[in-house]
């Protein structure tokens, strides 16, 4: 990307006159003005473009901004100025988005580049410093419909939609929000804070994370972390309904988070579920499963169990990322 450029002093007149058509010019001395593009410079009332500086030979583009491509006589006036499209472009190079592999050369120190996936970076001079930051598309809570809400709440807060499960005196019972999965392929990248992630009871059962779900039956399948001492543990569970939990899951360690990073897919012939500790970098945990095993999902969503919570403190969990990918 060829950032906008700016300087001091930039003042000169052309060598020879040029026509309106003219896209390369050669001013009397380049003194003053960036040693390359892109920056403006006005001639006469003309906005042109320099998007290339060779010694005194700028190559342009003409009547930028709204201005006229005109002829200009030899030793007319050639001034670097800074316009409104220089500054809306200085804005625009200073907050750059877009893929990871797209960034620009490092060079333009205090810039920031913002992936569509990955962690912000800032241009310190020499080379691009990865920054604890990423890009987040948060979910909205009108997207989603309940299951077994009883009087647990939902809402958008912040940036970040927050699920606050109510408490039960026993047993299991997840409080669930659900949307229509799209037509596989599909994959979805969801990020999470929580607070109070421990399970006060003997089973190693999720405790909050991502859901599939079938409409008709009720089934569901979840994949999440919760533990009843840490280190935490991932597991996966298949339910009958929020409060009944059929025997089959598995269980694996996982390493305490800042940030609980989950990337779920169906292709079409098989669920596939991924964790990560830095939101960039994702290890499958478990082998990919038939779509049709204990269920034919039709909903994707959020869960968060409200039964056991350690020491009756409420869990609360913070969705801040939830992106088709």
């Amino acid at each position: 990307m060829a950032y906008e450029r700016f300087a001091n002093g930039g003042l000169s007149s052309l060598v020879a006159g040029i026509d309106n058509a003219t896209t390369s010019l050669t001013v009397a001395s380049a003194v003053g003005f960036p040693t390359g593009g892109t920056f403006r410079i006005v001639i006469d009332s003309e906005i042109m473009l320099v998007t290339s500086v060779q010694g005194q030979t700028f190559t342009v583009t003409r009547g930028a901004e709204g201005t006229t491509a005109a002829s200009h006589l030899a030793a007319a006036g050639v001034f670097h100025v800074l316009t409104a499209g220089s500054l809306a472009q200085r804005d625009s190079d200073q907050f750059a988005t877009g893929a990871i592999a797209n960034c620009d050369a490092a060079g333009q120190a205090g810039r920031l580049y913002m992936p569509t996936e990955g962690l912000v970076s800032q241009d310190n001079g020499s080379f691009w410093d990865m920054m604890p930051y990423h890009r987040f598309t948060p979910p909205v809570s009108t997207n989603f419909t309940w299951v077994n809400q009883g009087t647990s709440t939902v809402a958008d807060t912040k940036g970040m939609m927050v699920l606050s499960p109510c408490s039960v005196a026993s047993g299991d019972s997840l409080r669930v929000l659900v949307q229509t999965a799209p037509a596989p392929p599909y994959e979805f990248t969801v990020a999470m804070l929580v607070q109070n992630p421990l399970y006060a009871g003997s089973w190693q059962i999720g405790q909050f994370g991502i859901c599939w779900r079938e409409s008709a039956s009720g089934k569901l399948l979840t994949f999440g972390w919760g533990s009843n001492n840490y280190p935490l543990n991932f597991s996966y569970a298949q339910w009958t309904n929020p409060t009944t939990l059929s025997a089959s899951q598995f269980t694996v360690q996982a390493p305490l988070h800042h940030l609980f990073w989950i990337r779920f897919s169906d292709d079409g012939t098989n669920r596939t579920v991924k964790v990560s500790g830095d939101g960039a970098n994702f290890e499958q945990v478990c082998a990919p499963q038939s779509r049709t095993l204990f269920c034919t999902a039709d909903q994707i969503g959020v869960f968060a169990n409200s039964w056991k919570t350690s020491n009756g403190i409420a869990r609360i969990v913070s969705f801040i990322q939830w992106r088709q990918t």
